[in-house]
């Protein structure tokens, strides 16, 4: 029973949680779940649309994130529609004021799994802990009997 408990705890440990979605060798931006690479083209002021978002966390360690986080920004940076364009193909990046960068949409950022895969190994560990605890009850009470 004992090799059998240190042998899961072992494979619980060795298991990676997530991997990372982002190629964090390039500058980038999550805007609505997707992953926007960021241009040296400079976008003009006069075509910028609207404003739809910005940066609410930015990280430069690799990792996987939630909300639109960048690698590059700062918190608060603004994110705007381009005229005539799909702002699930490109958007504008404001580097300072009235200043902008193009960004691609490289495709969905997926921290969908990653969030499932903490909901099962928080299940999974609670379980193990579960089973830790009764374990060690069963035999305080067989020392007790004997």
């Amino acid at each position: 029973m004992k090799k059998t408990l240190f042998l899961f705890l072992i494979l619980i440990n060795l298991t990676p949680l997530h991997s990372v979605s982002a190629d964090w060798t390039s500058r980038f931006v999550v805007y609505s779940n997707d992953i926007y690479e960021i241009t040296d083209e400079p976008i003009l002021p006069s075509v910028i649309d609207q404003k739809i978002g910005h940066v609410t966390r930015y990280s430069d360690e690799e990792g996987t994130y939630r909300g639109n986080f960048s690698n590059t920004f700062p918190k608060g940076t603004a994110y705007y529609s381009i005229q005539d364009k799909d702002p699930k193909e490109v958007i504008a990046i404001e580097t300072i004021q009235d200043t902008y960068l193009k960004a691609i949409n490289k495709g969905h950022y997926d921290n969908d799994e990653i969030e499932t895969q903490y909901r099962i190994w928080a299940i999974v560990t609670i379980g193990a802990l579960i089973f830790v605890i009764i374990f060690i009850i069963m035999k305080v009470r067989r020392k007790k009997d004997v």
